[in-house]
């Protein structure tokens, strides 16, 4: 069966599960499903990697700064409606920290979490151990680290530019800090993107601009219908559920406490992590550029796996991976974003650095 083929059928079952879901009372487990679909259809044909971004990838970074500005004008738009309102939560030394140690492991997960995502779509063997280090180490940085990082957030900061400003006053403070970040990362030169025609949408690699005003508009359903965008807190879940059914005990972490448990199948942030994969795996059989999850190269799998465990243990000690502590963050007006970013491309800068440096010696 060919590639395009699958795809149809992989839409038709995800179709069908949303319609179940909704059937069954889980209407936002529904949406979201579908919305990560659309997630991940965009991030694969798009090509948005943060950490590519992060590593220089200018005209990634453009389109990904255009997704914020018009992501923060829904936004706003969406408070001042009185549909939703962004999380409030404590932002300091640990977003700093966690958010370079996060930065420092993308490399070697090769992506950061939405690339490793939508990489397993695409049948990436690197990524899928890359995933499963996500998996467990956001496990583990629910159970160990996040004692230390609660106790760190009670001497943070809880500033609000909204609060002191005002909702519209901050967004325009917001629109002018991403158009000068995007005046001055401008690509050097005369750079063209590769030619597009809308009538190849399913198949043809999306400019940065376009995969960043879609990514912005499903962004600002989102939030207006649920919530900002997340990864990380479903996948934390899942892995404390799956712990739970092993026999560990997870009931009394503080985590869980502070958090709440959700099985998966009830958890509406799960179904679009879920959605988000199927969505790219969609988009990759389309364009017939699914790989099949080979070759398999152990020293491959062996660092993806370690990446992807210290940046699942970092989201813990940052509250937020490159998605809910950058992108959600800079979205909805909060200014911790500009802090997590800050660490993520000191941490980006130093970890392509020292994952270049192991393989010049041979050793990667």
């Amino acid at each position: 069966m060919s590639q395009p083929a699958l795809a149809a059928l992989v839409l038709a079952a995800s179709g069908l599960t949303a319609a179940v879901a909704w059937r069954v009372g889980l209407e936002a487990g529904a949406v979201l499903f579908l919305l990560g679909l659309a997630y991940g259809f965009v991030f694969q044909r798009s090509r948005l990697c943060f950490a590519s971004a992060f590593y220089g990838n200018r005209v990634l970074l453009r389109g990904i700064l255009l997704s914020l500005a018009v992501a923060s004008v829904g936004s706003a738009a969406v408070v001042a409606l009185g549909w939703n309102r962004p999380p409030r939560l404590a932002f300091g030394l640990h977003t700093l920290v966690g958010s370079f140690v996060f930065g420092f492991a993308m490399p070697f997960a090769g992506g950061c979490m939405t690339g490793t995502l939508y990489r397993l779509g695409t049948g990436q063997p690197k990524s899928l151990a890359a995933f499963l280090g996500i998996l467990a180490g956001n496990g583990l940085g629910a159970a160990y680290a996040w004692p230390l990082t609660e106790q760190l957030m009670s001497w943070g900061s809880r500033f609000s530019l909204v609060e002191a400003v005002g909702l519209w006053p901050a967004t325009l403070v917001n629109l002018a800090a991403l158009a000068a970040l995007s005046w001055v990362l401008r690509p050097s030169g005369h750079h063209v993107e590769g030619e597009f025609r809308p009538s190849s949408l399913l198949q043809a690699t999306w400019p940065a601009w376009l995969g960043g005003l879609v990514l912005a508009a499903l962004f600002t359903v989102q939030f207006a219908y649920h919530s900002a965008l997340g990864i990380q807190l479903p996948l934390a879940r899942f892995s404390l559920w799956a712990a739970q059914a092993a026999g560990a005990s997870t009931d009394r972490l503080s985590w869980t406490a502070f958090w709440g448990a959700r099985l998966p199948a009830l958890d509406p942030g799960f179904h679009l992590d879920a959605g988000l994969v199927l969505g790219s795996l969609t988009a990759a059989l389309l364009a017939r550029e699914f790989v099949g999850f080979g070759p398999w190269r152990a020293k491959d799998t062996f660092v993806g796996f370690l990446g992807g465990l210290v940046m699942g243990v970092a989201v813990w000690v940052a509250v937020g991976c490159n998605v809910s502590g950058f992108f959600s963050a800079v979205a909805t007006l909060r200014v911790e974003g500009w802090l997590y970013a800050l660490g993520l491309y000191l941490g980006a800068s130093t970890g392509l650095r020292a994952l270049s440096a192991l393989v010049a010696r041979g050793i990667l």
